[in-house]
């Protein structure tokens, strides 16, 4: 690609009208969290969003979930606009994200359950579109509130987490964000064999 893109962190409003205007078009309500519990990651620093532009006009959004301190960088939401898409864009970000999110062992990623999904053949896609990034499945589920994800790992700076470690990782990102007993509530790990682990 040989235009040039701007990565910045968005503002409460920003994110506000990226949320109303893109993300419930980019996501099926199931996987939406609400706009206030975002809102409010973002306000005490659990989380924070980049808008990657193309002059002043938001080509991505990518929302990281990541509490001070943590090893990982969990990627919570991200799209391309529907306008910049097919033309490796997707790709391209995700190969930069870690120089953003610097000094994190991985980014860790959920991608629906295809089996469990709304649209079967989009989630194959988003699997396949995933590893071709680098992305390694752990083998192991999450459900989370109503929809249920696989569980991958993008290595940073070379590194790499094993499979226990990451959605020990995930685990503690929800446990930081959502408060220990709302995340156990709304958020069950399962390993391969289908056992869920109680971190």
């Amino acid at each position: 690609m040989s235009k040039t893109y701007n990565w910045r962190k968005l503002n409460e409003k920003e994110l506000t009208r990226v949320y109303l205007d893109e993300m419930r078009r980019d996501f099926p309500p199931t996987e939406l969290k609400p706009l206030s519990m975002i809102l409010n990651s973002e306000a005490n620093g659990t989380a924070h969003t980049w808008g990657v532009f193309d002059g002043e006009t938001l080509a991505a959004y990518l929302l990281m979930v990541r509490p001070a301190g943590s090893r990982v960088s969990q990627l919570d939401y991200f799209a391309v606009l529907p306008e910049y898409r097919s033309a490796g864009l997707g790709a391209q970000l995700l190969a930069d994200l870690p120089q953003h999110e610097r000094d994190v062992q991985a980014i860790l990623i959920e991608a629906e359950c295809p089996d469990k999904a709304e649209d079967e053949a989009m989630a194959v896609r988003r699997l396949g579109f995933y590893a071709r990034c680098g992305a390694v499945d752990t083998g192991w589920t999450e459900h989370l509130f109503d929809a249920w994800f696989r569980v991958l790992v993008l290595p940073a700076e070379g590194e790499t987490l094993d499979a226990e470690t990451a959605n020990k990782e995930l685990a503690d990102c929800y446990s930081r964000v959502m408060g220990a007993d709302k995340w156990r509530r709304y958020v069950q790990l399962y390993r391969p064999d289908g056992t869920e682990e109680k971190f």
